[in-house]
């Protein structure tokens, strides 16, 4: 009997010190459970300040004109940052990330994935300490706690040009020289010269979507895409006016098919001339006019007409033959037009072979070729060149645009996206 006491006592003992070790490790445990709910509550905050600083600097890279603004994207990051989870100005200043973009343009924690056209951005939130309240019995005194995230957005594109041959192409430019001052040039598809042949863009850029081959100053950068019409948009106005036969006499209106004679100077008065048919200059034609617009259309001369969708030839200007043509742009509604086309209209446009054109305006066909070719001086100030395709060739054949005025056609930056 006293033998079995004893026993009871000696497991009563055993009780009591397994059921303090559980209490102990249960004490642990739960303030394990109560430390780690906390800094997943906070991790889940930056997370959320991650996410937004990332989509709120995705939002404002890129400024109205399609440029990117990197500067006021980190401003925008570290902003969010602020509201979302408190970071101060020191936190970024100290922050780290090793796995930042490659371009960092002022604390690693806020990177892009390049400067020039940047479509990533990853913003990493400094790493925040908690002091733990109960897991310190265990030795854990402090839990970090970081998050980062990545947006994603299709950066857009923006193109200028005050020559712009815009059709598919391929393009050949022969031997003659195509040169713009002050503005840029842009070509769609592929584009070449001959030996002798050259395009320049004094101070500005030549692009071209496809390959360049040839002779360009500067070098012509490649892009990865088409630019459509960047007068796309501009509203032509409505085929109305009165049928008349003689422009030279009887001033604005609509015509058909007119033949300038040989060595006839034709003098317009100002105002919109529709061209249904074409009209051809004769050898040393000097043809001239101030403050008017060729409209070349479909249709006839008493029913002008919109050309058909997807091309028809229609009016054609052609001046191949003659000596000199002068023009300047400023019919009622048309602005800086000079040469403009019905935008389905195919016929292509001759400016002199052996002569002189000085236009001061816009060129504007967008389904059209432009003829520059022979030996002959062409030149384009205070205006632009918008064709679906260009062709030069002679030694002699110049084409200049002068102080021309730069069209922009872009795709507004899309699709911003968390992507981690």
């Amino acid at each position: 009997m006293v033998r079995l006491r004893a026993r009871v006592r000696d497991e009563r003992g055993a009780v009591a010190v397994l059921t303090s070790m559980f209490a102990v490790i249960l004490l642990v445990a739960a303030s394990f459970v109560i430390d780690l709910g906390l800094a997943r509550d906070v991790r889940g905050q930056a997370q959320n300040a991650a996410d937004a600083s990332a989509l709120a600097a995705g939002n404002v890279l890129y400024d109205d004109a399609g440029e990117p603004d990197v500067a006021a994207a980190v401003a925008a990051a570290t902003s969010y940052a602020t509201e979302n989870f408190g970071v101060t100005t020191t936190a970024w200043a100290t922050c780290t990330d090793p796995g930042h973009l490659a371009y960092v343009p002022s604390t690693p924690c806020i990177s892009f994935d390049q400067a020039e056209r940047p479509s990533r951005i990853r913003v990493r939130v400094p790493t925040r300490t908690l002091k733990t309240a109960f897991a310190g019995l265990a030795g854990v005194a402090e839990i970090d706690v970081a998050a980062s995230a990545t947006a994603t957005l299709d950066p857009g594109v923006v193109f200028r040009c005050s020559l712009c041959v815009l059709g598919d192409g391929p393009h050949t430019l022969g031997n003659g020289d195509a040169t713009v001052t002050a503005s840029s040039v842009h070509f769609n598809g592929s584009v070449s010269t001959g030996p002798n042949g050259h395009v320049e863009a004094i101070g500005h850029q030549i692009t071209v979507e496809n390959s360049a081959t040839g002779n360009y100053e500067p070098k012509a950068e490649t892009v990865s895409q088409k630019m459509g019409d960047p007068l796309g948009t501009l509203a032509l106005p409505p085929l109305s006016g009165a049928p008349k036969t003689n422009p030279c006499t009887d001033g604005p209106g609509i015509y058909g098919a007119r033949v300038f004679g040989n060595n006839e100077t034709c003098v317009l008065a100002p105002g919109l001339y529709v061209l249904t048919g074409t009209w051809e200059m004769g050898n040393n034609t000097v043809f001239r006019g101030s403050q008017v617009t060729l409209y070349a259309v479909c249709g006839t001369r008493t029913a002008p007409r919109a050309c058909a969708a997807g091309g028809e030839p229609g009016g054609m200007f052609d001046a191949k033959n003659g000596n000199e043509l002068t023009l300047t742009a400023g019919a009622p509604g048309f602005h800086d037009l000079a040469i403009v086309y019905d935008r389905n209209n195919t016929s292509p446009i001759h400016v002199q072979g052996n002569g002189q054109t000085d236009i001061e305006g816009t060129v504007y066909a967008i389904s059209s070729m432009l003829y520059a070719n022979g030996n002959s001086g062409n030149g384009v100030t205070s205006g632009s060149i918008v064709v679906d395709g260009l062709y030069m060739n002679g030694e002699q054949s110049h084409l200049k645009v002068t102080n021309g005025l730069d069209r922009e056609w872009r795709r507004p930056p899309d699709g911003l996206h968390l992507t981690q």
